[in-house]
């Protein structure tokens, strides 16, 4: 047995115990009068909740996307929110030499390489989400030609010409063995974003009851 399968038997073991732990602490009424967290999550990409962190030209809301916040909040979906690729290589400006596109100049080595960093520490967050016992439904990537977080979906997975951080993300994921299914949120176009956020409504319910009482954060807005 290699060192990487010790770690990983390592981990299933803290796992079982972990989630022994919680079912007797559930058993003896601790604790479960003051944590009412859902323990499901969805990564989204910097822009769905803040549109500001497009380049020029290339936001489509004002400020974020509600349709994929209000399905978080009516299906209890924690949200993690992942940096913009574009902004950590280039800039807030997309620096870039003249004539060179955004996607050429995030699809080179350095590039990758700042995906790749960026990548490690997004899946080191879901990996510990999933040892304490959490769902992480999805992550929501961006439009078709987004350079840093296109999905696009083959047999296989991921196409080439997904985003450069998506594909990246793809790799440290099946490196270690997890799972979680990728979806663009396409709100360039209203009828794709339609099919996205049903795509996204889908996996919801399959995974959480939907509630049919206002939430906290829903009685404030109409405060």
């Amino acid at each position: 047995m290699g060192t990487s399968d010790v770690y990983r038997a390592m981990g299933t073991a803290m796992t079982r115990w972990e989630a022994l732990g919680r079912k007797l602490a559930q058993a003896m009424g601790i604790g479960s009068d003051r944590d009412r967290r859902s323990r499901r999550i969805v990564l989204v990409i910097e822009c769905i909740l803040n549109q500001n962190a497009r380049d020029n030209g290339a936001a489509t809301f004002p400020v974020l996307n509600w349709e994929v916040l209000r399905l978080c909040d009516a299906y209890e979906v924690g949200v993690v929110q992942m940096p913009c690729p574009e902004i950590a290589f280039l800039g807030f400006a997309r620096s870039r030499p003249r004539g060179t596109s955004i996607r050429a100049a995030l699809d080179t080595e350095e590039g990758r390489a700042c995906c790749r960093r960026i990548s490690v520490t997004i899946v080191d967050r879901i990996q510990e989400y999933v040892r304490q016992g959490y769902q992480v439904l999805a992550i929501l990537g961006g439009n078709p030609d987004s350079p840093g977080c296109a999905v696009h979906i083959g047999p296989q997975g991921l196409l080439p010409k997904s985003g450069v951080l998506m594909r990246e993300l793809q790799d440290e994921l099946r490196q270690r063995n997890l799972d979680v299914p990728f979806r663009g949120i396409r709100d360039d176009d209203p009828d794709m974003m339609a099919e996205d956020i049903k795509w996204l409504e889908d996996v919801f319910s399959k995974r959480a009851a939907v509630r049919t009482t206002p939430s906290p954060t829903a009685q404030y807005r109409q405060a």
